[in-house]
């Protein structure tokens, strides 16, 4: 099964209670969106957490997976050794990984901090299940986040990743490391980049990130190169000179396998009539949707609505993901035999709200429409490469067949984009 859920958090001792004793009063924003977090993890039904660590034993090159078949540890070294979590080990997916990372060893120790921090949260919210723990890659994280996508989908049960991991450690003068100007400068970068193009993580310099004294860069890189998703900034906040980003990064949708299910049976049957609709609330609603597929990361259909002409989202995404595969003039059908190797997404499309200029746009937030002489054009949000309202714009009115100089009106809406 591909994963289902993944997550950055930092990993503080002093927002544990009874390590902080009070103070981690100062990181409220963090302790709330620690919460969050662990609550969406526990109500995802999570299985098995794959847990990245920046603290567990590093490699130069390659990484190491602890091979206990119990993997416990406590706070002691922070002065709470009262503090003890354990959790059962998953030999046969921490097996798998180390034959299939490059580099990859077994080894064994007790849990480190940036493993334990995030596992209190995870208790505290009454998570029990089995756990693997990995080192994080000093090189090539993206290569070895594809790798464990690859590898997590031949197992069953409900996996979640989360990745560990502290921002700059250089924010502020009287913080532990000093200030160093590349510090804030690093911590902009990737709460910007996660809320416009994740896509820029991984190209800010090497020197700045040294600079900034950060310790999740690249743990949060694998992260993103396991799953495509939306990330959520949940909370940012550097109290003590340290950067705590807390962001979900990928929540697993009912919605995409939905569309995937029509259009394979179209393909096969020639119809659909033998589905049985999904009763899920989130297909009752009545919205307009579009329905992507990809495949090797390219678009390879795209088709959807801008005001829903159907029954209920279930019946949309049915059309329009059949639409997607057989109807895009951009592109020949989908053959059967390419299915596997699709991937399908599902943008649902919020309301309409008229707007008067560029300044009330902004192309990773919303997306727009453009109508003019009876024609119109729609670019949905969030897409790498389109950075600026005019941009946008310019394309949708591409779409539309308008002139770049021609009067339009435009409309902008949010959307709740889904993945596999």
């Amino acid at each position: 099964m591909p994963l289902v859920y993944s997550a950055f958090v930092p990993h503080p001792p002093i927002v544990v209670p009874e390590i902080g004793r009070g103070e981690e009063a100062q990181c409220s924003a963090t302790l709330e969106a620690y919460r969050e977090i662990s609550k969406n993890l526990v109500e995802a039904r999570i299985e098995t957490v794959l847990l990245i660590s920046p603290h567990a034993t590093l490699l130069r090159k390659g990484v190491t997976l602890l091979e206990e078949d119990v993997i416990c540890g406590d706070f002691a070294s922070f002065g709470a050794p009262q503090v003890k979590l354990s959790f059962l080990g998953h030999r046969q997916l921490t097996e798998a990984l180390a034959s299939e990372l490059p580099e990859a060893i077994l080894h064994s120790e007790k849990l480190d901090h940036g493993a334990l921090v995030p596992l209190y949260f995870l208790m505290e919210a009454g998570w029990q299940g089995n756990l693997v723990l990995m080192s994080m890659p000093m090189e090539y994280p993206e290569r070895y986040g594809q790798e464990i996508a690859h590898t997590l989908k031949v197992f069953p049960e409900r996996i979640a990743l989360i990745a560990s991991g502290d921002l700059s450690h250089r924010l502020k003068k009287e913080g532990p490391y000093g200030l160093h100007p590349s510090g804030p400068q690093f911590d902009r970068l990737i709460v910007n980049s996660l809320s416009g193009d994740p896509s820029q993580i991984q190209h800010i310099p090497e020197e700045m990130a040294e600079e900034a004294g950060e310790c999740g860069w690249r743990s949060l890189r694998l992260a993103l190169a396991v799953q495509e998703g939306m990330p959520r900034v949940l909370s940012y906040e550097g109290p003590f000179g340290v950067g705590y980003l807390v962001t979900e990064l990928y929540h697993a949708s009912p919605l995409p396998p939905w569309a995937r299910l029509c259009l394979e049976t179209y393909l096969k049957l020639g119809n659909t009539l033998g589905l049985t609709p999904p009763t899920e609330p989130e297909f009752q609603l009545r919205r307009a949707c579009f329905v992507t597929l990809k495949k090797d990361g390219e678009l390879r259909g795209c088709i959807g609505t801008t005001e829903p002409w159907r029954e209920n989202l279930a019946q949309e995404i049915e059309h329009n993901a059949i639409a997607a595969g057989t109807e895009d003039p951009r592109f020949w059908p989908v053959e059967k035999d390419e299915l596997a190797s699709l991937t399908f997404s599902v943008d649902v499309l919020g309301e309409m709200e008229k707007i008067q200029s560029f300044k009330e746009l902004d192309p990773w937030r919303y997306g727009v429409v453009v109508r003019g002489r009876g024609r119109t054009g729609l670019l949905l949000p969030h897409l790498e490469g389109i950075n600026t309202a005019e941009e946008q714009v310019s394309i949708a009115k591409q779409k539309a067949g308008l002139g770049l100089e021609e009067p339009i009106e435009m409309w902008r809406f949010e959307v709740f984009r889904t993945f596999e």
